[in-house]
Protein backbone atom coordinates (compact mmCIF):
# COMPACT_ATOMS: atom_id res chain seq x y z
CA UNK A 1 0.00 0.00 0.00
CA UNK A 2 1.34 3.41 -0.94
CA UNK A 3 1.79 6.21 1.61
CA UNK A 4 -1.21 8.52 1.86
CA UNK A 5 0.70 11.42 0.31
CA UNK A 6 1.69 9.33 -2.69
CA UNK A 7 -1.78 7.88 -3.03
CA UNK A 8 -3.25 11.37 -3.10
CA UNK A 9 -0.83 12.89 -5.55
CA UNK A 10 -0.73 9.93 -7.90
CA UNK A 11 -4.39 10.19 -8.90
CA UNK A 12 -4.93 13.88 -8.92
CA UNK A 13 -4.85 14.99 -12.54
CA UNK A 14 -6.08 12.20 -14.74
CA UNK A 15 -8.13 13.96 -17.39
CA UNK A 16 -10.27 13.07 -20.48
CA UNK A 17 -13.82 12.04 -21.79
CA UNK A 18 -16.85 13.76 -23.35
CA UNK A 19 -16.67 17.48 -24.01
CA UNK A 20 -17.00 19.78 -21.01
CA UNK A 21 -17.15 23.56 -21.04
CA UNK A 22 -14.71 23.38 -18.14
CA UNK A 23 -12.95 20.01 -17.70
CA UNK A 24 -11.06 21.32 -14.66
CA UNK A 25 -14.35 22.22 -13.02
CA UNK A 26 -15.81 18.83 -13.92
CA UNK A 27 -12.90 17.08 -12.24
CA UNK A 28 -13.23 19.28 -9.17
CA UNK A 29 -16.92 18.35 -8.87
CA UNK A 30 -16.13 14.66 -9.27
CA UNK A 31 -13.62 14.85 -6.42
CA UNK A 32 -16.10 16.65 -4.19
CA UNK A 33 -18.68 13.89 -4.73
CA UNK A 34 -16.04 11.11 -4.76
CA UNK A 35 -17.55 9.80 -7.97
CA UNK A 36 -14.94 7.87 -9.97
CA UNK A 37 -17.28 7.40 -12.95
CA UNK A 38 -17.94 11.13 -13.21
CA UNK A 39 -14.22 11.79 -12.97
CA UNK A 40 -13.53 9.27 -15.75
CA UNK A 41 -16.23 10.87 -17.87
CA UNK A 42 -14.01 13.95 -18.19
CA UNK A 43 -11.46 11.91 -20.23
CA UNK A 44 -10.95 11.21 -23.90
CA UNK A 45 -11.54 7.52 -24.61
CA UNK A 46 -7.87 6.93 -25.42
CA UNK A 47 -6.40 9.40 -22.91
CA UNK A 48 -3.00 8.59 -21.46
CA UNK A 49 -2.00 9.70 -17.99
CA UNK A 50 1.49 9.46 -16.53
CA UNK A 51 2.32 10.01 -12.86
CA UNK A 52 6.00 10.79 -12.38
CA UNK A 53 6.62 11.48 -8.70
CA UNK A 54 9.97 11.50 -6.95
CA UNK A 55 10.72 8.29 -5.11
CA UNK A 56 7.96 6.33 -6.84
CA UNK A 57 7.90 4.30 -10.02
CA UNK A 58 6.14 5.92 -12.95
CA UNK A 59 2.51 4.92 -13.34
CA UNK A 60 0.69 5.02 -16.65
CA UNK A 61 -3.05 4.72 -17.20
CA UNK A 62 -4.57 4.56 -20.67
CA UNK A 63 -8.27 4.74 -21.40
CA UNK A 64 -11.24 5.68 -19.29
CA UNK A 65 -11.64 2.30 -17.61
CA UNK A 66 -8.10 2.29 -16.20
CA UNK A 67 -8.31 5.93 -15.19
CA UNK A 68 -11.66 5.38 -13.44
CA UNK A 69 -10.11 2.50 -11.53
CA UNK A 70 -7.30 4.75 -10.29
CA UNK A 71 -9.81 7.29 -9.01
CA UNK A 72 -11.87 4.61 -7.29
CA UNK A 73 -8.78 3.30 -5.53
CA UNK A 74 -7.85 6.81 -4.38
CA UNK A 75 -11.28 7.66 -3.00
CA UNK A 76 -11.31 4.44 -0.95
CA UNK A 77 -8.02 5.37 0.73
CA UNK A 78 -9.19 8.75 2.00
CA UNK A 79 -11.34 9.10 5.12
CA UNK A 80 -14.92 9.33 3.77
CA UNK A 81 -15.77 11.88 6.46
CA UNK A 82 -13.23 14.33 5.04
CA UNK A 83 -14.18 16.56 2.08
CA UNK A 84 -12.00 16.50 -1.02
CA UNK A 85 -11.39 19.90 -2.57
CA UNK A 86 -9.34 20.13 -5.76
CA UNK A 87 -8.11 23.37 -7.33
CA UNK A 88 -5.55 24.55 -9.87
CA UNK A 89 -3.33 27.44 -10.87
CA UNK A 90 -2.50 27.75 -14.55
CA UNK A 91 1.07 28.88 -15.20
CA UNK A 92 1.30 28.60 -18.99
CA UNK A 93 -1.02 27.95 -21.95
CA UNK A 94 0.21 27.52 -25.51
CA UNK A 95 -2.13 26.15 -28.12
CA UNK A 96 -3.75 23.01 -26.74
CA UNK A 97 -1.11 22.56 -24.05
CA UNK A 98 -1.76 23.77 -20.48
CA UNK A 99 0.70 23.68 -17.61
CA UNK A 100 0.14 24.52 -13.99
CA UNK A 101 -0.12 23.34 -10.42
CA UNK A 102 -2.78 21.64 -8.38
CA UNK A 103 -3.78 21.42 -4.72
CA UNK A 104 -5.88 18.66 -3.22
CA UNK A 105 -7.22 19.36 0.26
CA UNK A 106 -8.14 16.03 1.81
CA UNK A 107 -8.72 17.04 5.42
CA UNK A 108 -9.48 20.22 7.32
CA UNK A 109 -5.82 21.21 7.50
CA UNK A 110 -4.07 18.80 5.12
CA UNK A 111 -3.27 19.14 1.43
CA UNK A 112 -1.22 17.53 -1.33
CA UNK A 113 0.41 19.43 -4.21
CA UNK A 114 1.65 18.61 -7.71
CA UNK A 115 2.34 20.00 -11.16
CA UNK A 116 0.42 19.13 -14.31
CA UNK A 117 1.21 19.26 -18.01
CA UNK A 118 -1.84 18.44 -20.12
CA UNK A 119 -2.95 18.58 -23.72
CA UNK A 120 -6.53 19.24 -24.76
CA UNK A 121 -8.49 17.62 -27.55
CA UNK A 122 -10.13 19.70 -30.25
CA UNK A 123 -13.33 19.56 -28.19
CA UNK A 124 -11.60 20.99 -25.14
CA UNK A 125 -11.21 17.92 -22.94
CA UNK A 126 -8.04 16.26 -21.72
CA UNK A 127 -6.10 13.92 -23.97
CA UNK A 128 -2.75 13.51 -22.22
CA UNK A 129 -1.42 14.39 -18.80
CA UNK A 130 1.87 14.13 -17.01
CA UNK A 131 1.82 14.93 -13.29
CA UNK A 132 4.93 15.56 -11.22
CA UNK A 133 5.92 16.75 -7.75
CA UNK A 134 5.29 20.25 -6.45
CA UNK A 135 5.11 21.96 -3.08
CA UNK A 136 2.86 24.40 -1.30
CA UNK A 137 5.44 27.09 -2.11
CA UNK A 138 5.21 26.30 -5.83
CA UNK A 139 1.43 26.48 -5.73
CA UNK A 140 1.15 29.68 -3.71
CA UNK A 141 3.93 31.55 -5.50
CA UNK A 142 2.35 31.08 -8.90
CA UNK A 143 0.85 34.33 -10.14
CA UNK A 144 -2.86 34.95 -10.36
CA UNK A 145 -5.90 33.47 -8.62
CA UNK A 146 -6.89 29.83 -8.45
CA UNK A 147 -8.77 28.64 -11.52
CA UNK A 148 -11.99 27.62 -9.75
CA UNK A 149 -14.14 29.44 -7.16
CA UNK A 150 -11.50 32.09 -6.63
CA UNK A 151 -13.98 34.23 -4.68
CA UNK A 152 -14.15 31.53 -2.00
CA UNK A 153 -10.39 30.99 -1.77
CA UNK A 154 -8.73 31.40 1.63
CA UNK A 155 -5.09 32.04 2.43
CA UNK A 156 -3.37 28.85 3.49
CA UNK A 157 -2.02 29.47 6.98
CA UNK A 158 0.89 27.06 6.51
CA UNK A 159 2.28 29.33 3.80
CA UNK A 160 1.14 32.85 4.61
CA UNK A 161 1.96 32.80 8.32
CA UNK A 162 5.60 32.83 7.18
CA UNK A 163 5.06 36.35 5.84
CA UNK A 164 3.41 37.77 8.94
CA UNK A 165 5.30 39.56 11.70
CA UNK A 166 7.21 42.82 12.08
CA UNK A 167 9.64 44.46 9.64
CA UNK A 168 11.75 47.58 10.29
CA UNK A 169 11.91 50.32 7.63
CA UNK A 170 15.06 52.39 6.98
CA UNK A 171 13.48 55.38 8.78
CA UNK A 172 13.13 53.30 11.96
CA UNK A 173 9.38 52.79 11.69
CA UNK A 174 8.04 49.26 11.80
CA UNK A 175 5.54 47.49 9.56
CA UNK A 176 3.26 44.89 11.14
CA UNK A 177 2.01 42.29 8.65
CA UNK A 178 -1.08 40.29 9.64
CA UNK A 179 -3.25 37.73 7.87
CA UNK A 180 -7.01 37.43 7.52
CA UNK A 181 -8.78 34.55 5.83
CA UNK A 182 -8.64 36.27 2.43
CA UNK A 183 -5.76 38.79 2.43
CA UNK A 184 -2.70 40.21 4.14
CA UNK A 185 -2.82 43.54 6.00
CA UNK A 186 0.04 45.94 6.74
CA UNK A 187 0.14 48.51 9.55
CA UNK A 188 2.79 51.19 9.99
CA UNK A 189 3.19 51.49 13.76
CA UNK A 190 4.50 55.08 13.49
CA UNK A 191 1.66 56.52 11.41
CA UNK A 192 -0.95 53.79 12.11
CA UNK A 193 -1.64 53.70 8.36
CA UNK A 194 -3.34 50.38 7.62
CA UNK A 195 -3.72 48.70 4.24
CA UNK A 196 -5.31 45.55 3.00
CA UNK A 197 -3.12 44.00 0.33
CA UNK A 198 -4.20 42.48 -2.98
CA UNK A 199 -2.49 39.25 -4.02
CA UNK A 200 -0.54 39.11 -7.27
CA UNK A 201 1.33 35.97 -6.22
CA UNK A 202 2.22 34.42 -2.90
CA UNK A 203 5.07 36.83 -2.19
CA UNK A 204 3.96 39.82 -4.31
CA UNK A 205 1.08 42.03 -3.15
CA UNK A 206 -0.19 45.54 -3.93
CA UNK A 207 -1.77 48.24 -1.78
CA UNK A 208 -3.77 51.38 -2.47
CA UNK A 209 -4.45 54.62 -0.62
CA UNK A 210 -7.20 53.18 1.59
CA UNK A 211 -7.68 49.93 3.52
CA UNK A 212 -9.29 48.31 0.49
CA UNK A 213 -8.62 49.90 -2.89
CA UNK A 214 -8.77 48.85 -6.54
CA UNK A 215 -5.94 51.28 -7.35
CA UNK A 216 -2.42 50.05 -6.61
CA UNK A 217 -0.05 52.71 -5.29
CA UNK A 218 2.61 50.41 -3.82
CA UNK A 219 3.94 46.91 -4.42
CA UNK A 220 5.15 44.66 -1.59
CA UNK A 221 7.66 41.97 -2.59
CA UNK A 222 8.49 39.56 0.21
CA UNK A 223 11.88 37.90 0.04
CA UNK A 224 12.21 34.16 -0.53
CA UNK A 225 11.85 32.17 2.66
CA UNK A 226 14.84 31.71 4.90
CA UNK A 227 13.80 28.68 6.89
CA UNK A 228 10.31 29.31 8.25
CA UNK A 229 10.06 33.04 7.52
CA UNK A 230 10.53 35.73 4.89
CA UNK A 231 13.47 37.85 6.13
CA UNK A 232 12.50 41.11 4.42
CA UNK A 233 10.00 42.91 2.23
CA UNK A 234 10.66 45.46 -0.51
CA UNK A 235 8.07 48.22 -0.93
CA UNK A 236 8.03 50.01 -4.26
CA UNK A 237 5.99 53.13 -4.98
CA UNK A 238 6.17 55.91 -7.56
CA UNK A 239 8.44 57.95 -5.31
CA UNK A 240 10.85 55.37 -3.91
CA UNK A 241 11.71 51.74 -3.25
CA UNK A 242 12.63 50.79 0.32
CA UNK A 243 13.45 47.55 2.09
CA UNK A 244 12.05 46.58 5.49
CA UNK A 245 13.93 43.90 7.43
CA UNK A 246 12.24 41.44 9.77
CA UNK A 247 12.79 42.02 13.48
CA UNK A 248 12.29 39.40 16.23
CA UNK A 249 9.63 41.21 18.27
CA UNK A 250 8.06 37.85 19.09
CA UNK A 251 7.89 34.33 17.79
CA UNK A 252 4.78 32.28 17.17
CA UNK A 253 3.91 28.67 17.84
CA UNK A 254 0.87 26.70 16.70
CA UNK A 255 -0.84 24.95 19.61
CA UNK A 256 -3.90 22.83 20.38
CA UNK A 257 -5.89 22.44 23.56
CA UNK A 258 -9.14 20.83 24.68
CA UNK A 259 -12.27 22.63 25.85
CA UNK A 260 -14.46 21.42 28.70
CA UNK A 261 -16.74 19.39 26.39
CA UNK A 262 -13.78 17.67 24.72
CA UNK A 263 -13.69 19.88 21.63
CA UNK A 264 -10.17 20.33 20.23
CA UNK A 265 -9.29 23.96 19.52
CA UNK A 266 -6.31 25.15 17.48
CA UNK A 267 -4.51 28.44 17.86
CA UNK A 268 -1.33 30.46 17.74
CA UNK A 269 0.79 31.41 20.73
CA UNK A 270 2.70 34.71 20.50
CA UNK A 271 5.86 34.63 22.63
CA UNK A 272 7.65 37.98 23.12
CA UNK A 273 11.37 38.01 22.43
CA UNK A 274 12.29 39.94 25.56
CA UNK A 275 11.14 40.45 29.14
CA UNK A 276 10.84 38.41 32.29
CA UNK A 277 11.03 34.63 32.21
CA UNK A 278 7.34 34.41 33.15
CA UNK A 279 5.16 37.02 31.50
CA UNK A 280 1.54 38.12 31.76
CA UNK A 281 -0.70 36.71 29.07
CA UNK A 282 -3.96 37.40 27.24
CA UNK A 283 -6.43 35.06 25.57
CA UNK A 284 -7.94 36.71 22.51
CA UNK A 285 -11.74 36.65 22.24
CA UNK A 286 -13.61 36.86 18.93
CA UNK A 287 -16.25 39.12 17.52
CA UNK A 288 -19.50 37.71 16.17
CA UNK A 289 -19.82 35.06 13.47
CA UNK A 290 -17.33 32.45 12.23
CA UNK A 291 -13.80 33.74 12.83
CA UNK A 292 -10.42 32.10 12.89
CA UNK A 293 -7.52 33.06 15.16
CA UNK A 294 -6.75 36.17 13.08
CA UNK A 295 -10.28 37.53 13.13
CA UNK A 296 -12.37 39.63 10.79
CA UNK A 297 -10.00 41.78 8.67
CA UNK A 298 -7.22 40.36 10.89
CA UNK A 299 -8.32 42.56 13.82
CA UNK A 300 -7.50 39.83 16.37
CA UNK A 301 -4.05 39.47 14.83
CA UNK A 302 -3.58 43.27 14.92
CA UNK A 303 -4.39 43.37 18.64
CA UNK A 304 -2.31 40.26 19.36
CA UNK A 305 0.66 41.73 17.48
CA UNK A 306 0.56 44.95 19.51
CA UNK A 307 0.19 43.12 22.82
CA UNK A 308 2.98 40.66 22.04
CA UNK A 309 5.34 43.34 20.75
CA UNK A 310 4.73 45.17 24.05
CA UNK A 311 5.86 42.14 26.05
CA UNK A 312 2.73 40.10 26.67
CA UNK A 313 2.21 36.42 25.79
CA UNK A 314 -0.90 36.08 23.64
CA UNK A 315 -3.00 33.06 22.71
CA UNK A 316 -5.32 33.54 19.72
CA UNK A 317 -7.37 30.53 18.67
CA UNK A 318 -9.81 29.55 15.95
CA UNK A 319 -13.42 29.87 17.04
CA UNK A 320 -14.96 26.43 17.26
CA UNK A 321 -16.00 25.17 13.84
CA UNK A 322 -13.43 27.29 11.97
CA UNK A 323 -9.79 26.76 10.98
CA UNK A 324 -8.14 24.01 13.00
CA UNK A 325 -10.86 23.98 15.68
CA UNK A 326 -13.48 21.28 15.92
CA UNK A 327 -17.08 21.76 17.02
CA UNK A 328 -20.23 23.56 15.92
CA UNK A 329 -19.71 27.29 16.04
CA UNK A 330 -23.17 28.08 14.72
CA UNK A 331 -24.81 26.81 17.91
CA UNK A 332 -22.20 28.04 20.36
CA UNK A 333 -23.77 30.47 22.81
CA UNK A 334 -22.00 32.70 25.30
CA UNK A 335 -21.59 29.86 27.81
CA UNK A 336 -19.83 27.63 25.25
CA UNK A 337 -17.65 30.46 23.93
CA UNK A 338 -16.73 31.40 27.49
CA UNK A 339 -15.84 27.78 28.27
CA UNK A 340 -13.55 27.71 25.22
CA UNK A 341 -11.81 30.89 26.41
CA UNK A 342 -11.49 29.45 29.89
CA UNK A 343 -9.86 26.33 28.40
CA UNK A 344 -7.40 28.62 26.61
CA UNK A 345 -6.56 30.25 29.95
CA UNK A 346 -6.03 26.81 31.47
CA UNK A 347 -3.67 25.92 28.63
CA UNK A 348 -1.60 29.03 29.30
CA UNK A 349 -1.15 27.92 32.92
CA UNK A 350 0.80 24.93 31.59
CA UNK A 351 3.31 27.10 29.75
CA UNK A 352 6.62 27.93 31.41
CA UNK A 353 6.69 31.33 29.65
CA UNK A 354 3.49 32.47 31.42
CA UNK A 355 2.90 33.78 34.93
CA UNK A 356 -0.17 31.72 35.93
CA UNK A 357 -1.42 34.50 38.21
CA UNK A 358 -1.48 37.09 35.42
CA UNK A 359 -3.61 35.56 32.66
CA UNK A 360 -6.30 37.80 31.21
CA UNK A 361 -8.62 38.35 28.27
CA UNK A 362 -8.63 40.73 25.31
CA UNK A 363 -10.80 41.18 22.24
CA UNK A 364 -13.32 43.33 20.41
CA UNK A 365 -17.04 43.60 19.74
CA UNK A 366 -18.89 40.43 20.87
CA UNK A 367 -15.89 39.64 23.08
CA UNK A 368 -17.44 41.81 25.81
CA UNK A 369 -20.30 39.39 26.44
CA UNK A 370 -18.01 36.37 26.26
CA UNK A 371 -15.64 37.88 28.82
CA UNK A 372 -18.54 38.80 31.10
CA UNK A 373 -20.04 35.31 30.80
CA UNK A 374 -16.68 33.72 31.60
CA UNK A 375 -16.46 35.77 34.79
CA UNK A 376 -20.10 35.13 35.66
CA UNK A 377 -19.47 31.39 35.33
CA UNK A 378 -16.57 31.44 37.77
CA UNK A 379 -13.58 32.38 35.62
CA UNK A 380 -11.09 34.79 37.14
CA UNK A 381 -9.03 36.63 34.49
CA UNK A 382 -6.37 38.87 35.97
CA UNK A 383 -7.27 41.65 33.55
CA UNK A 384 -9.52 42.43 30.60
CA UNK A 385 -8.92 44.67 27.57
CA UNK A 386 -11.89 45.23 25.27
CA UNK A 387 -12.36 47.30 22.10
CA UNK A 388 -15.76 48.49 20.90
CA UNK A 389 -17.48 45.95 23.13
CA UNK A 390 -21.16 46.57 23.77
CA UNK A 391 -20.95 43.58 26.10
CA UNK A 392 -19.45 45.84 28.71
CA UNK A 393 -22.65 47.83 29.27
CA UNK A 394 -25.58 46.49 27.24
CA UNK A 395 -27.65 43.41 26.56
CA UNK A 396 -27.57 41.94 23.06
CA UNK A 397 -31.10 43.22 22.52
CA UNK A 398 -30.12 46.78 23.45
CA UNK A 399 -27.06 46.67 21.23
CA UNK A 400 -29.04 45.33 18.28
CA UNK A 401 -31.67 48.06 18.60
CA UNK A 402 -29.00 50.76 18.65
CA UNK A 403 -27.20 49.28 15.64
CA UNK A 404 -30.47 48.99 13.71
CA UNK A 405 -31.41 52.59 14.43
CA UNK A 406 -28.02 53.88 13.28
CA UNK A 407 -28.00 51.81 10.11
CA UNK A 408 -31.55 52.78 9.18
CA UNK A 409 -30.86 56.45 9.81
CA UNK A 410 -27.68 56.28 7.73
CA UNK A 411 -29.63 54.55 4.97
CA UNK A 412 -32.04 57.51 4.85
CA UNK A 413 -35.21 55.80 6.04
CA UNK A 414 -38.07 57.93 7.29
CA UNK A 415 -38.26 58.51 11.07
CA UNK A 416 -41.70 56.87 11.29
CA UNK A 417 -40.41 53.76 9.52
CA UNK A 418 -37.40 53.58 11.81
CA UNK A 419 -39.60 53.87 14.89
CA UNK A 420 -41.93 51.08 13.73
CA UNK A 421 -39.05 48.76 12.91
CA UNK A 422 -37.50 49.36 16.33
CA UNK A 423 -40.83 48.67 18.01
CA UNK A 424 -41.12 45.40 16.09
CA UNK A 425 -37.58 44.35 17.04
CA UNK A 426 -38.12 45.25 20.70
CA UNK A 427 -41.33 43.22 20.70
CA UNK A 428 -39.47 40.29 19.16
CA UNK A 429 -36.85 40.26 21.92
CA UNK A 430 -39.62 40.54 24.53
CA UNK A 431 -41.39 37.56 22.92
CA UNK A 432 -38.20 35.48 23.04
CA UNK A 433 -38.07 36.12 26.79
CA UNK A 434 -41.79 35.63 27.40
CA UNK A 435 -44.18 34.05 24.90
CA UNK A 436 -46.99 36.14 26.36
CA UNK A 437 -45.74 38.92 24.10
CA UNK A 438 -46.76 37.04 20.92
CA UNK A 439 -49.86 39.11 20.20
CA UNK A 440 -47.99 42.42 20.38
CA UNK A 441 -45.19 41.08 18.19
CA UNK A 442 -47.62 39.81 15.56
CA UNK A 443 -49.57 43.09 15.51
CA UNK A 444 -46.42 45.16 14.99
CA UNK A 445 -45.04 42.72 12.43
CA UNK A 446 -48.24 42.85 10.37
CA UNK A 447 -48.20 46.64 10.40
CA UNK A 448 -44.50 46.83 9.51
CA UNK A 449 -44.86 44.39 6.62
CA UNK A 450 -47.20 46.83 4.93
CA UNK A 451 -44.26 49.18 4.47
CA UNK A 452 -41.98 47.88 1.67
CA UNK A 453 -38.95 49.77 2.95
CA UNK A 454 -38.93 47.70 6.16
CA UNK A 455 -38.75 44.24 4.61
CA UNK A 456 -35.09 43.67 5.45
CA UNK A 457 -35.25 45.17 8.93
CA UNK A 458 -37.80 42.91 10.61
CA UNK A 459 -37.58 39.80 12.76
CA UNK A 460 -40.06 36.91 12.29
CA UNK A 461 -43.49 36.98 13.88
CA UNK A 462 -44.37 34.51 16.64
CA UNK A 463 -45.69 31.83 14.26
CA UNK A 464 -42.55 31.71 12.09
CA UNK A 465 -39.98 31.98 14.88
CA UNK A 466 -38.09 28.69 15.03
CA UNK A 467 -36.37 28.32 18.39
CA UNK A 468 -34.51 25.21 17.21
CA UNK A 469 -33.00 26.50 13.95
CA UNK A 470 -29.81 27.90 15.47
CA UNK A 471 -30.41 31.56 14.60
CA UNK A 472 -28.13 33.94 16.51
CA UNK A 473 -31.00 35.40 18.53
CA UNK A 474 -31.75 31.92 19.88
CA UNK A 475 -28.18 30.68 20.33
CA UNK A 476 -27.04 33.87 22.08
CA UNK A 477 -28.87 35.21 25.10
CA UNK A 478 -30.37 38.57 24.06
CA UNK A 479 -31.20 39.39 27.70
CA UNK A 480 -27.76 38.69 29.25
CA UNK A 481 -26.84 41.81 31.25
CA UNK A 482 -23.08 42.31 31.76
CA UNK A 483 -23.30 45.29 34.14
CA UNK A 484 -23.66 43.21 37.35
CA UNK A 485 -20.60 41.20 36.28
CA UNK A 486 -18.39 44.23 35.80
CA UNK A 487 -19.68 45.74 39.04
CA UNK A 488 -18.34 42.73 40.94
CA UNK A 489 -15.14 42.26 38.94
CA UNK A 490 -11.98 43.19 40.84
CA UNK A 491 -9.34 42.64 38.18
CA UNK A 492 -7.97 45.37 35.93
CA UNK A 493 -10.50 46.26 33.22
CA UNK A 494 -9.76 48.66 30.36
CA UNK A 495 -12.56 49.35 27.87
CA UNK A 496 -11.85 51.26 24.64
CA UNK A 497 -14.90 52.86 23.05
CA UNK A 498 -15.12 54.81 19.79
CA UNK A 499 -16.72 58.17 19.18
CA UNK A 500 -18.39 57.06 15.93
CA UNK A 501 -19.22 53.44 16.80
CA UNK A 502 -22.29 52.23 14.90
CA UNK A 503 -22.56 49.13 17.10
CA UNK A 504 -22.08 50.55 20.60
CA UNK A 505 -23.62 53.78 21.99
CA UNK A 506 -20.42 55.09 23.51
CA UNK A 507 -21.82 57.98 25.55
CA UNK A 508 -24.45 55.80 27.20
CA UNK A 509 -21.93 53.01 27.82
CA UNK A 510 -19.58 55.36 29.66
CA UNK A 511 -22.47 56.78 31.68
CA UNK A 512 -23.51 53.29 32.80
CA UNK A 513 -19.94 52.36 33.69
CA UNK A 514 -18.86 55.56 35.43
CA UNK A 515 -19.44 54.22 38.95
CA UNK A 516 -17.97 50.79 38.22
CA UNK A 517 -14.35 49.76 38.94
CA UNK A 518 -13.30 49.90 35.27
CA UNK A 519 -11.29 52.27 33.11
CA UNK A 520 -13.10 53.57 30.01
CA UNK A 521 -11.48 55.58 27.21
CA UNK A 522 -13.16 57.15 24.19
CA UNK A 523 -11.19 57.03 20.94
CA UNK A 524 -11.97 60.36 19.31
CA UNK A 525 -12.84 60.21 15.62
CA UNK A 526 -12.84 56.40 15.51
CA UNK A 527 -15.30 53.77 14.31
CA UNK A 528 -16.15 50.33 15.74
CA UNK A 529 -12.71 48.74 15.23
CA UNK A 530 -10.73 51.85 16.12
CA UNK A 531 -10.14 53.16 12.59
CA UNK A 532 -10.38 56.91 12.09
CA UNK A 533 -13.52 58.16 10.37
CA UNK A 534 -15.62 61.28 10.03
CA UNK A 535 -19.02 60.17 11.37
CA UNK A 536 -21.04 57.17 12.46
CA UNK A 537 -22.39 56.62 8.94
CA UNK A 538 -18.93 56.23 7.46
CA UNK A 539 -17.64 53.27 9.41
CA UNK A 540 -16.95 50.62 6.77
CA UNK A 541 -13.32 49.57 6.82
CA UNK A 542 -12.92 49.62 3.04
CA UNK A 543 -12.52 53.39 2.75
CA UNK A 544 -10.63 53.98 6.00
CA UNK A 545 -6.86 54.43 6.03
CA UNK A 546 -5.50 54.39 9.60
CA UNK A 547 -6.08 53.29 13.17
CA UNK A 548 -6.55 55.72 16.00
CA UNK A 549 -3.06 56.35 17.44
CA UNK A 550 -4.60 56.68 20.91
CA UNK A 551 -6.02 53.16 20.57
CA UNK A 552 -2.63 51.60 19.90
CA UNK A 553 -1.04 53.67 22.64
CA UNK A 554 -3.67 52.43 25.09
CA UNK A 555 -3.12 48.80 24.07
CA UNK A 556 0.64 49.10 24.43
CA UNK A 557 0.27 50.83 27.81
CA UNK A 558 -2.10 48.09 28.99
CA UNK A 559 0.41 45.40 28.02
CA UNK A 560 3.44 47.12 29.51
CA UNK A 561 1.77 48.08 32.77
CA UNK A 562 1.05 44.41 33.42
CA UNK A 563 4.68 43.32 33.10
Amino acid sequence: MKPVYAALTVATLCLAGPAFADPFGALRSAYASRNAENAAAAYAADAEVIYRYDGLPDETYKGTEAIAHSFSALFKKVDPKQPLELNFRETQRKGNRVQGLYRLRYAKDKASYGAFDVTLTSTGIFANDTSTNATIDDFEEAAGPVMLDAEAESLDRAYYSRLTGRYRLPDGCVLSVTRSVVRLFVRNICTQAWRGLSRQSGRVWTAGDQVLSTTATATFRFAAFNGAISPSVEIASASATVKAVRIPAYRTEDVRFRSADGTILGGTLYLPAEGAARKPASVMLHGSGPQDRDGYASIIAVLADELAASGRVVLAFDKRGTGASQGDGERAGFAVLAADARAAMAYLVTRDEVDPKRIGLAGSSQAGWVAAKLIADGGAPADVLLLGAAGTAFTVAEQNLYNTEVRMRCAGLAPDDIQLALQQQAAFFAFLKDSAGAAKLDRLTAAARLRPSLGNWLFPDSRTTDRTAGAWYVVLDPAFDPIPVWRRYRGRAVFLFSEHDDSTPTALARQRLKTLPVSALTLQGAQHLGLLTTDVCNGEISNRDQFSPSMMNAISKFAKSGR
